[in-house]
């Protein structure tokens, strides 16, 4: 097995852009002269197992996602890239401007792909409102894999022990008509919930390894998902 055309562009390009590789490539080339044959030097996946040829596939498609819709993610974006290089057997720092030019290729990409798009929120949740929507979405696509007790009680085990978060009652979850107070959130408080939705999608994959790229096509946040990749 291995990996999609459209992939291995990507790595293609990703490389293409990193600083280290530039340093080897005449001043007077732009990234994307450097011939192909010269960058597939550095794609050579033959040692890769077929669950890690599904990691760097995942890795890219999260990393891709990222860059189109958050990129303000940068942190996000440099671990993702980073643990690319890693499974790819480089060893070159993270770039910090790597892959300017896929955003244009993966935007037209996007274009002619037939499926419908799926919705995604690309903005900063800064209310409960939001958080009960990820949390919400996150369980429908989990409960049709584990069920709605196994689900619940995962979200019960793993709720980080703040006494404020005895509001949030996790059966409403389970039902898309309700609508919490949209009260605003602190940044202490933001970070207790991605905390833990983080525990929760983690815990889940102890069974359902394949959770993290479920959500992500369910149109999850990206942004939550980039450590969780196995």
């Amino acid at each position: 097995m291995n990996i999609s055309p459209v992939s291995r562009y990507y790595l293609r390009r990703l490389v293409a852009e990193h600083p280290a590789i530039q340093s080897y490539v005449s001043r007077d080339h732009h990234a994307g002269g450097i011939e192909e044959e010269y960058l597939e030097r550095y794609i050579n996946l033959d040692h890769l197992t077929y669950p890690q040829l599904n990691q760097l596939e995942f890795l890219i498609e999260l990393h891709q996602k990222i860059k189109v819709n958050e990129p303000h993610q940068t942190q996000q974006l440099q671990h993702i890239e980073q643990r690319i290089f890693d499974l790819m057997g480089l060893e070159l720092p993270v770039s910090y401007n790597a892959v300017a030019e896929l955003m244009s290729f993966f935007s037209g990409l996007a274009k002619t792909e037939q499926r419908p798009p799926v919705s995604s929120s690309n903005h900063e949740a800064t209310t409960l409102a939001d958080y009960y929507e990820y949390c919400r979405r996150i369980t429908e696509v989990a409960v049709r894999y584990l069920g709605k007790m196994i689900v619940t009680n995962y979200w019960l085990l793993t709720r980080p022990r703040e006494s404020w978060l005895a509001q949030i009652q996790v059966e409403k979850f389970h039902n898309r008509d309700f609508t919490p107070h949209d009260q605003l959130l602190t940044n202490h408080e933001a970070e207790t919930l991605q905390r833990w939705i983080h525990d929760f999608i983690q815990h889940c994959c102890r069974v359902l390894p394949t959770l993290p790229r479920l959500l992500l096509a369910a149109g999850v946040p990206s942004h939550l998902l980039y450590d969780l990749v196995r």
